[in-house]
Order: structure tokens, then sequence, then C-alpha cells
């Protein structure tokens, strides 16, 4: 981390809002530009330090002043009325510099600014609808192409009668003076005299992947606390007005985003930096525009998910990696979906030759319930990743491994570094509440002066989710905690020699016959088998006969013939078997755009999980292991004695050795003639997939667990028949009901 000794470093962190720091940085360096765009044809628009303040004073008075509106049909119909401090806007742009124009304008007016997902041209956005429904904005500001091309009619009915505001209608084009930095609007001067660091600087609607979109309360306070947080842990420095030596960026990230605002752009604005925009279609078009850019730029700091690294690894070749320099990009954070280590390894060694230092990559975790950053490895440090104990880990517990740890059994997690700011952080049992132990997995929570308020306008939940306590009677290390209120984030994770690795959410776990399973670990599973024929998959847990079940939906290329499809189900299964020793209970083959993600491209497992229960999910192959549906002789089911008890016994231990006989016919290839029901079920070549196969199947029938000790145990039908017919009378013994119905 650098140290600061220069003025900027004594004067920006004590500046209450953002706005102050622009206008600070507007007076020291005018002529620095501040941001660039690129667009989809390549051409490049920028924007300096005067210019930007310059044009948030004008468009800050067009929203202060009430007559004011967007030359369209959509102003036709309404009263105008002045602002009130607090008011929201919604800011609707394409990928550009009008969006930070008008984001800073809502700031200098004391509006509160409300990113949105741009809209499609003719189509309905019920993400935008819910946000206006939620929030009800006083103005939509945009720019005046924008206004003019969007459909209302496929919108809420409240958005074609809101006052629309355009940044980009008849600007003054001429160079700002040093008076345009200085001298304010009148009615932009008061609102900016009345700004205080309490006041909301963003309604942050999050992108919704486990429910609907809530609007997250961040404050001035908030912002400036995390913008600190963030260039600090990436070692950056203030911008100083007589040196050419300030951070430059280059992001393709959209702006609505809390990562892609705060992180790709805020923060460079803050130190004084230059950024370069490109929007999130060029980049996905095209990859090697990102890195060619950052090499053009020289620039030192840059991020995105780690899809976005993958897809740099598929789609930029090794003649063309070799032609980029990119040795001066030193902040490479990765954050806002699971870091796979093998993607930053894979990246790194493709990109050595173009002078790509692995030590770049900064892993970090955050929300934008915290504003943005929470944690990351330390800058210009190889990050961390740590080999734990599978089966620990899916009992709650990360248990260190060597590297000789057999790999089926071994997973790599990457450290998110170490907790930044003043944020602190406790694991905690989310049942209990209770403080967990180093190493022991639970529910990340959080508290400091990142954290914001709450949703909008969601009071119950912001008490449970943002005011949540930990119950220190329950604790094991005899801290006190009273009176202490923290976020519980929903993330699951735990601490390892003071670091923070995070292994998944609260709600999209699975859990089979009492163990954890993390989605993301079967979805990579799955990836890599079928390498790429799958182009999304999501698991998620479905209801079964006996507790839950896993599902798998997977979008496959659009190319494949059906009669590769069973094949491929096949390969999928017997991939998740041999690493996870679980098997699915549902496999869906669906066309590409099937599983339903939020607009950043996280999945929405929830959804997805609702849509299956439901039967809405369109699909090409479906697999399911539904021996109650399935008509077929082998795997039929038998009647069993409704009571299991030593009158019954027999003839229950009859019924499931047949059925046991016609399973290893149907499921091993074995011929009828030669299955003994005291012949070892080895001996007809059970192997690891058939073996799981028969262990869901028992479970899903008669809710026993087959697990390879009583496989061992009781290794033939007639053996594993009478421990079954056993196990239920016991269940049924202890029940007190005895009823076992088919």
């Amino acid at each position: 981390m650098h140290l600061n000794t220069d003025s900027a470093a004594q004067i920006i962190p004590r500046l209450p809002t953002l706005l102050h720091v622009l206008r600070e940085r507007a007076e020291r360096h005018p002529n620095r530009a501040a941001l660039s765009f690129i667009n989809d044809d390549q051409q490049e628009t920028t924007i300096t330090y005067g210019e930007l303040i310059a044009q948030v004073n004008e468009v800050a008075r067009r929203i202060l002043t009430a007559d004011h509106n967007a030359n369209t049909q959509a102003n036709a119909s309404h009263d105008s009325h002045n602002v009130e401090p607090g008011d929201r806007a919604i800011l609707l742009f394409p990928a550009g510099l009008d969006f930070i124009v008008g984001l800073f304008a809502c700031h200098a007016a004391r509006v509160v600014p409300v990113p949105a997902c741009y809209p499609k041209p003719g189509r309905a956005m019920p993400q935008l609808d819910a946000a206006i429904s939620d929030c009800s904005p006083a103005l939509i500001l945009s720019d005046s192409q924008t206004i003019d091309s969007m459909a209302f009619h496929r919108l809420s009915p409240v958005i074609s009668n809101m006052r629309m505001v355009a940044t980009d209608a008849s600007l003054d084009e001429r160079l700002p003076t040093s008076d345009d930095v200085r001298e304010l609007p009148e009615n932009v001067s008061q609102a900016f005299a009345e700004i205080e660091s309490d006041d909301l600087a963003l309604l942050q609607y999050t992108s919704g992947s486990t429910n609907a979109p809530k609007g997250v309360m961040v404050s001035h306070a908030n912002l400036m606390a995390n913008l600190e947080t963030i260039r600090s842990a990436f070692g950056l420095n203030y911008g100083e007005a007589d040196k050419n030596d300030y951070t430059r960026a280059v992001f393709w990230l959209p702006h609505y985003h809390d990562m892609g605002l705060i992180g790709g752009i805020l923060d460079t604005i803050y130190i004084g930096g230059h950024t370069t925009l490109m929007s999130p279609r060029s980049f996905l078009s095209k990859p090697l525009r990102w890195l060619r850019t950052i090499a053009e730029r020289n620039a030192t700091v840059s991020g995105a998910p780690n899809f976005a690294y993958e897809l740099c690894i598929d789609r930029i070749t090794p003649d063309e990696a070799s032609a980029v320099d990119l040795s001066q990009w030193s902040v490479a954070f990765c954050g806002a979906e699971p870091v796979a280590a093998e993607t930053l390894d894979r990246f790194s060694q493709r990109f050595e030759l173009s002078g790509f230092r692995r030590a770049a990559f900064l892993p970090c975790y955050g929300l934008a319930e915290a504003t943005l950053l929470v944690s990351c490895s330390d800058q210009g440090v190889p990050f961390r990743q740590l080999p734990v104990d599978r089966d620990a880990l899916l009992i709650g517990r990360a248990s260190p491994v060597a590297k000789s740890h057999p790999g089926n059994l071994t997973r790599n997690i990457v450290s998110c570094g170490v907790v930044r700011g003043d944020t602190q952080i406790e694991i905690v049992d989310p049942v209990s509440k209770s403080r967990r132990n180093e190493g022991e997995i639970g529910e990340i929570w959080l508290t400091g002066s990142s954290i914001a308020r709450g949703y909008w306008c969601r009071e119950e939940v912001n008490r449970q989710q943002f005011r949540a306590t930990l119950d220190c009677d329950n604790g094991t290390d005899g801290q006190d905690n009273a009176g202490q209120t923290f976020l519980r984030t929903g993330d699951l994770g735990f601490i390892h020699e003071g670091e923070l690795y995070v292994t998944g959410r609260c709600k999209d776990i699975i859990v089979l016959r009492g163990r954890n399973y993390y989605p993301h670990d079967i979805e990579l599973t799955i990836e890599r088998a079928l390498g790429d024929s799958a182009l999304r998959c999501a698991a998620v847990a479905t209801d079964a006969f006996v507790g839950d079940a896993m599902s798998i939906v997977i979008e496959v290329d659009r190319h494949l013939s059906d009669a590769s499809l069973p094949e491929l189900v096949r390969c999928a299964r017997r991939a998740i078997i041999e690493e996870h020793e679980v098997d699915a209970r549902q496999v869906l083959l669906t066309k590409p755009g099937t599983i339903p993600v939020t607009t950043s491209g996280k999945l929405k497992r929830a959804e997805c999980r609702l849509r299956l229960q439901a039967d809405e999910i369109e699909h090409r192959y479906q697999w399911m292991r539904s021996i109650i549906s399935d008509d077929s002789v082998a795997t039929q089911l038998p009647p069993l004695p409704r009571f299991v008890n030593s009158h019954t016994l027999t003839h229950a231990t009859e019924q499931i050795e047949t059925w046991l006989t016609q399973w290893l016919v149907a499921r091993c290839g074995a011929l009828p003639g030669d299955v003994s029901p005291d012949t070892p079920f080895a001996d007809h070549g059970l192997d690891s997939m058939t073996a799981v196969e028969l262990s869901s199947e028992l479970d899903d029938w008669l809710g026993v667990e087959l697990t390879p000790e009583l496989a061992a145990n009781y290794p033939t039908p007639t053996e594993l028949a009478g421990y079954l017919a056993e196990q239920m009378r016991g269940a049924a013994a202890n029940a007190d009901s005895g009823l076992v119905e088919n």
C-alpha cells in the first residue's frame, strides 16, 4: 500500500460527499481527462474534470427547474412540480458518459439517483416497472434519444406520466472557465450548500438473484467510506494536479450495477484518475478489445467477474495474447460471483507472455448492502487458495488438507483476503445466531461504516437483515457484542488464518442426507465434464418423496442432435457421482436462454427451482429417476405390507429381494438367469455410478440410505433385503405407525 503525503491525501477523505470531491478535482486539474468512452464502433468521447462539473451544474439546474422537460410526448400530459430533497430520479442511459453527468447532477440537486438497466427498444421492462413501483420516483433522467425511443405502451402507465429530463439537450459545448467550476446556478448553489453526508447518494437496486429486486439505501457517508476502503485496499495513490502518474483504469462493466459503478467509475474519480469505459456488448462480442484497451492506455486497474476471465481464455488465441502488453496491469480484481482458482491460473498462464503477473489478481468479496467492497487479497501478493477436505465441508467444517490428499476428496477454495476498512466480520450459525469458531462454516455477518441503511420501504426485512444481533449466550469465545447490530449477508463462509473464504449462499444450499452440497461446485463439475456442449447450468434443490432431491438444468448448444442428448446426461451424471458421490433425481437439457438469470448474469436459482417444480421449463430432453412413475418391469415397485412387523417381516424381505434382483437385470445388464439373490452385487459389475443410483432409489422408496459401509456389510440382494426390512420394522415401531405406502 502506498503512503500518501500529498495535499490531496489530506483533503479528499475529509470531504462529506463525492460531489465535493469532484468539485475539488475540477479546481485542481480542470483539463485532466476524467472519463473516456469507446463505443461499439470504436469511436471515442472524452470529458475532463472541468467539463464534467460544468455539465453537472447545468443538468442539476434543469432538475430543479420545474418547467424544464424533454420535448417529448411523455411530458405532454402531466403537471410539472418542483422536486424536493430526497425525491428519487430513475437514471436510464445506454453505456456512455451521460449517466455519470446525470448521477452527479442528482447529487447536486439533492435528488436520489436510481440507476436502472437500459431499456431494450420496444421491449417490456419488468425490473424497471418494479423499481418505479417500489420507490415512486419524481422524474426520469436520460438522454434525448432514449426518451424518444421508449415504448411507453409496453411499460408501466406510471412511467408515461412522469416528468423526464434530458441530460444532453442543448448543452453548451464551450470549454468551461474557472467561473463555471466555482460558481453555481442559484438554485443549485442552495441545494449544494444543504447536502449532508447522511443524505442518500444512491438507491441501488439489487439484481435479484434470489428474489424480487430491492433498493439498497446507500448514503454519502457509506459511499465515501467504501471509496476510501477500495483506494486503500487496492494500493492506489491520490492523483496530484502537477503530476502525470495518476491512476488509469479500463472497465466494461454495466454502470447500473454496484461493481461497475462504484468499483469501476466512482473510485477512479475519487482518486483523481482517468477511466476508459466500454460497453458490455463491446466486450462480450470481442473480449480482446478489453485487453487491448488496457494495454493501449497503460492502465493499472481493471476487473470483472470470473466469467470474463474465462471468456478471454476461450476467445483469445495465444498469438493474439502475445500481441498485447499487460505488464502495467497491477490490480486485476475479480468478484461478483464465485472465484475459480482454475480460471485465474489458466488466465495467468495464457497471458504470461503478455506480461501479466499472477500477483495482479485480487479476488474480492462484496455486496451492494455493504456499498461494495468487504474484503480482498493484498495487492501485489499472489492470492491464496486453500485445499480442504470435501467430506468435512459437507458437514459445515473447512479442514485443510495436504497436497497429497486425493484430488476427488479435495476442494480448492480461493481466499477473498482480509476484511478492509473499518468493517468487522462475524461467522455466525444462521439458526442459533451464535458465533462460529475459525474453520467452521456459517453465515457472514458484517458491521461498519460502509454498511447501507437498509432496503427502501422494507422495515421488517431491515429489522431482520440489517439489525441482526448475536445470541451472546451461545457464544464460544466470551466476546461481548451486546447492542452491536449486523448485516446478515445470506452468504456462507469461514475464516482461516485471518482471511475470508466464501462457500455459497444460504438459500441455494442443497441438503441431501444431512450433507450440504454447494450448487456452484456441482455446476462447475458439469461444465468441466461437458465442455462447450454446456452453455450454462443450474443445480437446485427440489422436493422429493423423502426430503430434498437435486435437479439439474443444462442449456446445451442448439446444434447438438437429439440422438446425442442421452449420452450428454450420462456424462454429466457420472461426473457428479464420481466427484461428489451423489446423483441428481432429474436432469433437463434445454435450449439456450432458458435458465433465469439477473441482468448481471447471475443464476436465479430460486426462480429456477419454482419453475422446475411447476413444470414450466421447456426441455429438449429429460432424464428422471422416478421409480414410482416408471412402469417398466425392472423398476415396478412391489407391494409391501402396510405394517412391517414380526408377522410381515418375511414377506417384506422377499418383496425387496425380488425388486433388487430385477433392478440388477435392468441397470447392470445382467441376464435374468445369471442373477441369484445370493450372488454379491460386485459380481454383476456394480460400478460407482450404478451403486449411487441404487442408493438413491432405495432412499426415494424406503427412506433408507445405502452407504458404502452398508453395501460392504450386506453384499448380496438377500442380505441387503433383510437389513432393509428390519430398518422398516424399526422405523415403524419408533414412529408408532408402521405405514409404508406405495
